[in-house]
């Protein structure tokens, strides 16, 4: 049985490089710098080893389309949009997004289930390294030899075989021989090594993946495969286009209102992290107050139900209160957004399910909102960034 949801983690992978490599097999409808950003890797975040990657909750996890393989897993196997922030109203963005929604749901229907069919239909996996996977995708190697061992044995004709969790192959027959030398005797070298020259080089390339003794008590296997026109990633590559920038964020847990950035991405934690940290006066011989930990100093006495906490001692101790608690903010927040707000322009916005909240630049290099003091209730459209300013501009600020 293949595991669904590992191919479909690489199948998005390759799509995703695929189409930044700009293959003519298909357009994905996004951007270059899209696809690079769900690709990119964020090497300083640490809460990678403590937080689940088929989390909902939190700022996603870099790379980003790991989560973005997980939640479509979820996606295609239910048939239906998985909603992976808190619903709010937003008036008339509510009934847009319904209507998103509902095409998205028919696109699964028919792309996602054709995806989940052809990957229940494989017989065996194998992992072929290069140049020759890229020889199988180009239809060019169409005989794959094997030492007759294991799965191996069992590959029939009218079999699919799945290659580096990407390829689809049907088998077209099964010759069995001796020894590799032989079966290069008997089949084209330019159908089982294309570009090797001679049969003794050919015989040297399969020796680095077993030895002779090996080959010759099991004997050999040239596997006749023909690549097949419906592949897994072409599937993957049409549900990718018909989700466009909205489906994508919203499987990465971002929510759609009125001001959303469509085609931004949020930025890595560490980043966040960085310019929460960051010294308040860089300048000042001594001080050592971050931006975020003044920012609590300066919210944590608005919030009447002492949400925060007690913020007291010299700035140190003030630095780990306030690094404890972005820390579980970043970690716990059921609500993202990148979106314009008065002041600001374009931010990136996270709330825990009380409301609370804290806001960054677009791309998490500068601190504009460290904390919401008074808490939004989700069901409100408190979240768009005009009606947080104007119902709580003392917390805004």
């Amino acid at each position: 049985m293949v595991k669904q949801r590992e191919s479909i983690e690489e199948l998005l992978k390759f799509t995703l490089e695929s189409h930044i490599n700009q293959t003519p097999e298909f357009n994905l409808g996004l951007s270059k710098d899209f696809c690079v950003k769900l690709l990119e890797e964020d090497p300083n975040d640490m809460s990678c080893h403590s937080t689940p990657t088929d989390s909902f909750y939190g700022v996603v996890l870099y790379p980003l389309y790991i989560r973005l393989a997980s939640a479509l897993y979820q996606y295609v196997k239910s048939g239906a949009v998985c909603r992976t922030y808190e619903k709010m109203v937003f008036s008339d963005k509510d009934s847009d997004l319904k209507q998103k929604e509902e095409n998205w749901n028919q696109l699964i229907k028919e792309k996602g289930l054709e995806l989940i069919s052809v990957l229940e239909g494989i017989s065996c996996e194998i992992h072929v390294q290069e140049p020759y996977f890229s020889l199988l995708k180009d239809g060019r190697k169409t005989i794959e030899g094997r030492c007759a061992t294991g799965d191996y044995t069992r590959i029939e004709p009218d079999d699919l075989i799945l290659v580096n969790k990407i390829l689809l192959l049907k088998v077209e027959d099964v010759h069995r021989y001796a020894s590799f030398s032989k079966m290069l005797q008997a089949e084209s070298l330019e159908k089982v090594l294309p570009g090797v020259k001679t049969v003794e080089e050919g015989v040297k390339i399969y020796r680095k993946f077993y030895t002779e003794e090996k080959e010759l008590s099991n004997g050999v296997l040239a596997v006749c495969v023909s690549k097949l026109a419906a592949q897994p990633y072409l599937s993957l590559a049409s549900i990718l286009f018909g989700l466009s920038y909205g489906g994508v964020r919203n499987l990465l847990g971002l929510a759609d209102t009125g001001g959303t950035v469509s085609n931004a991405l949020p930025p890595p934690r560490s980043t966040l992290l960085s310019s929460f940290i960051f010294p308040y006066n860089p300048n000042i011989k001594g001080s050592v107050l971050t931006h975020g930990a003044r920012a609590l100093a300066k919210h944590a006495e608005r919030s009447s139900d002492r949400y925060w906490g007690i913020l007291g001692g010299n700035d140190s101790t003030k630095n780990r209160l306030a690094i404890n608690v972005i820390s579980h903010l970043i970690a716990s927040c059921h609500w993202s957004n990148i979106h314009v707000v008065p002041q600001h322009g374009a931010v990136f916005e996270i709330r825990v399910a009380d409301g609370y909240g804290a806001r960054w630049s677009m791309d998490g290099t500068k601190v504009y909102i460290c904390y919401c003091s008074v808490p939004c209730n989700f069901s409100s459209p408190c979240m768009n960034g005009y009606h947080a300013r104007k119902q709580n501009k003392n917390a805004f600020r």
